[in-house]
């Protein structure tokens, strides 16, 4: 697949748009001798305290001005007055539309400054499918990453659709079913006392809680990117200054390749250092099928011992790329453990564990721990 098959949606062109222009205007901040995490961790309570209040403030101002309105009674024609219906659907509309340019103007602000404190710019990279501008866009706006599929690799060949549907839609709904819960439970609690004016009122913490949280984890999952994207970065400079042949780096991308597959996901970083790995590769167009497994124990097995580190340092480095070990990584070091030595896994859940927790520093120490001491032949 080509970088011109996937076209940016509207919504994402906006937000690249914004992130550049925010980019644009900014200035580069004091140095205060603090780290990544310590400015990250800053970031995100920034972020949980002011979509908060986004969310708050617009629900509350709809369900007090709508108080005002004449009952909508749609089946009752002689009680039923359009202009109210009209007045009704444009402060759903605007409290809707309000809140929502805020949190992802909020959004495209606190990410920027995220990405500022890692020293990353924010360039177009129009080599690559996701260039860093879109993979934050897209992680603001809450837009799913493209379904791409380059050289054979299939990150979706063991996904479960059907689960992945229903956690989307129950995603989707959180603010509604949490709003019907809400009520319920201040009816029962309430009844008829005379404070039962406030159930209406409930969306207004509701959704201020799910803004703040969906923010969070946004930035949280933006953190998880920038840091390794800083790794794909450092892992790219030590190949390129070592001496490399085309077996190598062929085995270096299948092994690469496997880890997207068990992943599940095209994660925007594999996508960079696909292209960064298949860069040095004079015959790269002939690749194919470079997520099977036998292809890339027949090319392992043509590198010499020292060679063969890498790729299984490789493996592990992009098995962490989400944060996480799932069970079909575990097992596949199950599969190479005669060739990687006992102490590989535990790095490789040190180095899981300091990009959850946002160690930027700390985490390229983890790297170089498991990155082959040894030269590349």
């Amino acid at each position: 697949m080509s970088t011109e098959r996937y076209k940016p949606g509207f919504l994402e062109q906006w937000g690249r748009k914004v992130l550049i222009s925010i980019q644009a205007n900014a200035k580069k901040p004091l140095d205060s001798g603090q780290s990544f995490a310590i400015h990250s961790r800053t970031l995100l309570l920034w972020g949980l305290f002011w979509s908060f209040w986004i969310g708050f403030l617009p629900s509350i101002g709809f369900v007090y001005f709508s108080a005002d309105l004449p009952p909508l009674n749609v089946w009752n024609q002689e009680t039923f007055v359009l202009s109210a219906l009209i007045k009704f659907a444009f402060l759903l509309v605007f409290a809707t539309l309000l809140e929502f340019y805020l949190l992802f103007r909020l959004g495209f602000y606190l990410s920027f400054r995220m990405a500022q404190y890692a020293d990353i710019e924010l360039a177009e990279e129009p080599e690559l499918i996701t260039p860093i501008p879109g993979m934050m866009a897209r992680l603001v706006l809450e837009i799913p990453d493209p379904r791409i599929r380059l050289y054979g690799i299939d990150p979706y060949k063991h996904l479960n659709e059907r689960a992945l549907f229903f956690r989307t839609v129950l995603y989707k709904s959180k603010v509604f079913l949490s709003n019907i819960f809400a009520k319920l439970l201040l009816k029962v609690c309430l009844g008829r006392t005379g404070l039962r004016f406030l159930i209406e009122y409930i969306s207004g913490p509701v959704t201020g809680i799910w803004d703040s949280l969906t923010t969070y984890w946004i930035l949280y999952e933006l953190r998880k990117r920038i840091i390794t994207r800083k790794l794909s970065d450092a892992i790219m400079l030590k190949i390129k200054s070592k001496q490399r042949n085309e077996i190598f780096l062929e085995s270096s991308v299948r092994a690469m390749a496997l880890s997207i597959v068990f992943t599940k996901t095209f994660h925007p970083n594999f996508e960079y250092l696909l292209f960064g790995l298949l860069g040095l590769l004079p015959h790269r167009d002939n690749l194919q099928n470079l997520d099977d497994w036998n292809l890339f124990v027949d090319s392992f097995q043509k590198l010499s011992i020292k060679e063969q580190k890498w790729p299984i340092a490789i493996f592990a480095l992009c098995s962490s790329f989400d944060g996480t070990l799932n069970k079909e990584e575990l097992q596949a070091f199950e599969e190479i453990t005669d060739l990687s030595p006992t102490w590989l896994l535990d790095r490789v859940r040190h180095l899981s564990e300091t990009i959850k927790k946002g160690e930027l520093a700390e985490s390229l120490l983890w790297m170089e721990k498991i990155l082959p001491e040894e030269p590349i032949l």
